[in-house]
């Protein structure tokens, strides 16, 4: 059986790299880069956790030999605004100048930064595709969109546009928990569940419409929105988990369909709010 010596070396910017046989991985890169950086035509992979961290990165480029890329990259990397993946390469690509690497046979975004547009043709954005990208400031999400993965969007603080989900099956979770500037959310007709902690921690989170077609809202969704004040809820729930909206202190205003009082009042989440409900 043949083996292979794994060696180590860094380039002259201080970033490491493990070879084993034809593969080389770029294993890590110093916190405290600056600049733009052009992953080497020599490396095959980016490890995990392998670019995190690293405030100073503007720009990174990678090339053609690239074809795997780790979970866990390109977290707090807070000015990071340049994403792209050279033309040629047989796993990834950046259409339409997207800044953000997308996986070419599936239309599925895995890796975006502060500076990402969301092309029509994508159809999912993977788990963590966003995570932590706290400069991230407007995202406008494509009717192609099918799938949002869990924790896609986490802790995106300067994230402050509304938010308009409409070809989702779904809201995941964790999904834009902690995206403290999003003022309102409009959930759409395709949408069965909102899933645990979605939107939780929200804090200027104003305005919530869920439309007709959704039938579940998960545990802590929309907990810690101390600003909610007006939620619009529609006759196809079914259930609504006791803590959904929990230390939401300021909601002012439960809309629900006419006739449908004693039908809501089953709901445990929804027991405080009594007198604020108001037939439409």
């Amino acid at each position: 059986m043949k083996t292979f010596q794994r060696r180590k070396f860094k380039d002259e910017h201080g970033v490491e790299f493990s070879v084993c046989g034809d593969s080389t991985v770029l294993t890590r890169m110093p916190k405290d880069f600056v600049g733009a950086y052009r992953v080497p035509d020599f490396v095959s992979s980016i490890g995990l956790c392998a670019i995190n961290g690293c405030n100073g990165l503007t720009s990174l480029v990678i090339p053609k030999s690239v074809t795997v890329i780790e979970k866990d990259n390109f977290e707090l990397c807070e000015q990071l605004a340049s994403l792209v993946v050279e033309q040629g390469n047989p796993m990834f690509d950046s259409r339409e100048n997207c800044n953000a690497i997308i996986v070419t046979a599936t239309d599925t975004l895995v890796h975006g930064c502060n500076g990402s547009t969301i092309p029509d043709s994508i159809e999912v954005i993977a788990d963590y595709a966003f995570s932590q990208r706290r400069n991230l400031s407007s995202i406008s999400i494509p009717d192609s969109v099918v799938y949002i993965g869990e924790f896609a969007f986490l802790c995106c603080f300067s994230l402050g546009s509304n938010i308009s989900l409409q070809g989702l099956r779904q809201v995941t979770r964790c999904c834009f928990d902690g995206c403290s500037r999003i003022k309102k959310v409009e959930i759409g007709k395709g949408i069965k569940s909102i899933e645990s902690s979605a939107f939780a921690g929200c804090s200027l989170l104003d305005e919530v419409v869920i439309t007709e077609g959704t039938k579940y809202i998960g545990t802590w969704a929309f907990a810690d929105c101390p600003n909610l004040a007006s939620v619009s809820l529609p006759k196809s729930i079914e259930r609504i988990e006791p803590t959904a909206f929990d230390r939401c202190n300021r909601i002012e205003r439960v809309f629900i369909p006419k006739g449908s009082i004693d039908y809501f009042m089953r709901f445990d989440a929804l027991k405080q709010y009594r007198h604020r409900l108001i037939e439409l």
